[in-house]
């Protein structure tokens, strides 16, 4: 193991610096924080009632904007009118896919996916 030998004034420097950032990531991320511009994953699933699964799915596929901070990912909240609609949009489309596999059971017909 080294040692480093500093002034007093570097000394204070460095102490000042680093009770800054302290600061600045207690008032960003800490508790007293007043930033709710993101959901995270269950807020997600639980606003627009879809399981984790296809919450990933909509993620890959480019459905769903986010952001991924280590391995969470983060959704930012102004944008859940417009992605609700999308979300409507495809639960609409994969309910009128099944009726149509439902209809043509049994007859021969085979169902071709759009898109």
């Amino acid at each position: 193991m080294g040692y480093f030998i500093i002034t007093d004034s570097n000394w204070a420097k460095l102490r000042n610096a680093i009770l800054n950032l302290a600061e600045t990531c207690h008032k960003t991320f800490g508790e007293q924080s007043k930033h709710t511009d993101w959901l995270h994953n269950g807020n997600v699933c639980k606003l627009f009632n879809i399981s984790k699964r296809t919450l990933q799915h909509y993620r890959d596929t480019g459905v769903l904007p986010f952001s991924q901070i280590g391995h969470k990912c983060y959704y930012k909240q102004g944008c859940g009118p417009i992605i609700g609609n999308q979300i409507s949009e495809i639960k609409h489309k994969q309910i009128q896919e099944q009726q149509i596999r439902q209809e043509n059971y049994g007859t021969g017909k085979r169902f071709e996916h759009e898109g």
